[in-house]
């Protein structure tokens, strides 16, 4: 019985692996170590690739977060949005600034900040508690509804930071996620759609200002010639990572259309099963493409589903099994689940099946027999 991972890292073939090794001798004789001329082209790619204006290497998607908040002033007393589900950074880049994170609760058919509740959630409480920033999380691969939170967030005069670490070449309406905002955040973990061999991030920005200044956060407040201005973070991306990245952009389009024909092979074996009232898939974002870092769907009894699948030699996921404001290192804050009813029910429902550009064109439709199996 083959097996079937749930993620698939490192080359797809020894064809790749030649690109990756010869990227980096390239960066080896360039001496383009930590920044330099490999991380130089990257971000020039990524420039085009994006159709934005500046684009600034990072060491990870959660430095690309924290320098962001930081290069748009977030700090000490301030209270950032963000939703109640999603990868820890989110919150955590906030606290790490001294700020506060406001929770908001996510609709539970898409996983995505409730736009409504975020929205209400921009002014709330004294006025001295008003939001200074939000981030709204592309999670899994598709976007927020922008066209409906961003006016609100104009007019109250709201900073806004993309997360969008699982979403890179993803276009909402045309338009690449990341460029909506102040500045936009990508993470390149060796498991997202388009993985680097290590950690690896870019923060992007339309504004000239802000970009320059998250230059310099990235290596310690620098303004050039040891010159500190201010407090930043040892951020930078390293060449290798850079070079590797650069080889690995031509492939991306590749990529992404295995996924796409992976989760619609998953759409069309879950209803040819009867399976669509026990095995749900997330809802899409009208006028959004869908970069499908997971395939999520939600399900009852998932830990017996989980087992099921363990036994067939199919790996499944949890992304993400708790929710935000109920984090230990968030204790302080008191909340409860009960607050947040929708993230609670993706926390406890939402299962990742694999989904990634190695499945073989069987496998889906495989996992979704085992999981048929379980509720016969």
């Amino acid at each position: 019985m083959q097996t079937i991972s749930m993620v698939a890292v490192g080359p797809d073939d020894d064809a790749e692996r030649q690109e990756w090794l010869e990227a980096i001798a390239s960066a080896i004789d360039d001496r383009s170590f930590c920044l330099g001329s490999a991380v130089e082209t990257f971000e020039a790619r990524c420039c085009a690739f994006l159709d934005v204006p500046h684009a600034i290497g990072m060491n990870s998607g959660s430095d690309a977060i924290r320098l962001g908040l930081q290069a748009v002033g977030i700090g000490l007393g301030d209270v950032v949005v963000v939703p109640a589900y999603s990868f820890f950074a989110t919150a955590s880049s906030v606290a790490h600034l001294g700020a506060t994170p406001r929770f908001v609760d996510v609709d539970p058919d898409t996983g995505l900040i409730d736009v409504a509740r975020a929205t209400a959630a921009l002014g709330t409480g004294s006025p001295g508690s008003a939001a200074k920033a939000i981030i709204p999380v592309h999670l899994y691969g598709q976007a927020v509804p922008l066209d409906e939170l961003l006016p609100a967030c104009e007019s109250a005069g709201v900073a806004v930071i993309e997360d969008a670490a699982q979403s890179f070449g993803v276009r909402f309406r045309g338009q690449a996620l990341g460029s909506f905002g102040r500045v936009g955040a990508f993470s390149f973990y060796p498991t997202k759609n388009f993985g680097a061999a290590g950690d690896a991030g870019l923060a992007v920005s339309c504004d000239t200002a802000i970009a320059a200044r998250l230059r310099s956060l990235r290596v310690h407040g620098d303004a050039g010639g040891y010159n500190h201005v201010e407090l930043g973070w040892n951020a930078r991306m390293d060449g290798f990572q850079g070079a590797i990245l650069s080889a690995r952009l031509g492939r991306l389009d590749r990529i992404q259309a295995a996924r796409m024909r992976n989760a619609e092979t998953y759409y069309a074996a879950i209803e040819a099963k009867g399976l669509l009232d026990r095995v749900r898939p997330l809802a899409r974002t009208p006028g959004s493409e869908h970069g499908w870092h997971q395939f999520i769907v939600r399900i009852e009894d998932r830990e017996r589903v989980r087992q099921a699948l363990t036994a067939e030699g199919i790996g499944s996921g949890l992304y993400y099994p708790g929710i935000l404001p109920t984090q230990p290192a968030f204790a302080q804050l008191g909340h409860r689940e009960e607050e947040f009813p929708g993230a609670t029910s993706l926390a406890r429902n939402a299962l990742a099946l694999p989904l990634h550009h190695r499945l073989r064109p069987e496998d889906p439709e495989r996992v979704i027999d085992a999981i048929a199996g379980v509720f016969r």
